[in-house]
C-alpha cells in the first residue's frame, strides 16, 4: 500500500510549499504536481497519479479543488479513484470513521459532492465578475484584452522561453508526440494547441506578404 501525494497549484507563478510540506508531514511515499490551471483534468501530473496507483493505495489532497475546480470532473476523478479501488484522503474535509466502510463511504460521497458544488459555483461566480469587469471596460472603451503569457513578445520571460522551445520543436519537427513535448515544455495539451496555432498563423502571414 502507498501513499500517495497530488499537489497542485494554478500557476508557474505560485509555489506548492505549503502542499509538500503536508505531503512531508504525512510522509507520502510518491508525489505528483502540477502548476497549470484546475478547470480541467488534462494535467500531466495527475495522470501520472493515475498510472502510479493500484488497488489498497491512497490518495491524499489538501483540498478538494486540488483535484479540480469543476464539480462534473471531480465526481468523474472519484469515481476512477473508486474503480481503481483506491482511497480518498482530502484533508479540509473532516473524516469518518465508524467502522462501518459502506457507512463512512456514504459520508465521503456527501462531502465530495457538497465540496465539489461549492468550488464549481465560486468558479462560476469568478468568471461571471470578469466578464462583467470586460463589458465595462470595452463599455468604456478601455478593454485591451487579455495579454499572451506564450508568445514571442510576452513580457513573462518564462512565457516567452516556453514558446520558443514549442516553437523551435515545432519548426525542426524534433518531438516524438505532441503530447510528449506538452509534459516536456509543462503545458496542458489544449496550451500547446493555442501555442502551436499562434505559429502557424504567423507564418501564414508572413506567406502573405
Amino acid at each position: 500500500m502507498a501513499l500517495v501525494f497530488y499537489a497542485r497549484v494554478s500557476s508557474k507563478g505560485q509555489n506548492l510549499d505549503r502542499q509538500l510540506a503536508r505531503a512531508k508531514e504525512v510522509k507520502a511515499d510518491k508525489v505528483f504536481t502540477d502548476k497549470l490551471s484546475g478547470k480541467n483534468t488534462d494535467r500531466p501530473g495527475l495522470e501520472q497519479t493515475f498510472d502510479y496507483i493500484r488497488e489498497g493505495d491512497i490518495v491524499e489532497v489538501v483540498s478538494l479543488d486540488r483535484l479540480s475546480r469543476d464539480y462534473n470532473d471531480i465526481q468523474h476523478l472519484v469515481q476512477r479513484l473508486k474503480d481503481k479501488k483506491v482511497k480518498l484522503i482530502v484533508d479540509d474535509l473532516p473524516q469518518t470513521n465508524t467502522g462501518n466502510e459502506l457507512v463512512d463511504q456514504f459520508m465521503l460521497d456527501m462531502m465530495v459532492n457538497l465540496m465539489g458544488f461549492v468550488a464549481q459555483n465560486e468558479r462560476t461566480k469568478i468568471l461571471e465578475r470578469q466578464r462583467q469587469g470586460i463589458a465595462e471596460a470595452k463599455r468604456k472603451g478601455v478593454y485591451k484584452g487579455r495579454p499572451k503569457k506564450y508568445a514571442a513578445q510576452s513580457k513573462n520571460r518564462e512565457g516567452r522561453l516556453v514558446y520558443e522551445k514549442v516553437r523551435d520543436a515545432i519548426t525542426s519537427g524534433n518531438y516524438k508526440s505532441k503530447a510528449q513535448l506538452a509534459r516536456e515544455v509543462g503545458l496542458s495539451r489544449q496550451q500547446l494547441y493555442r501555442i502551436i496555432n499562434q505559429i502557424n498563423d504567423q507564418k501564414n502571414e508572413l506567406k502573405e506578404i
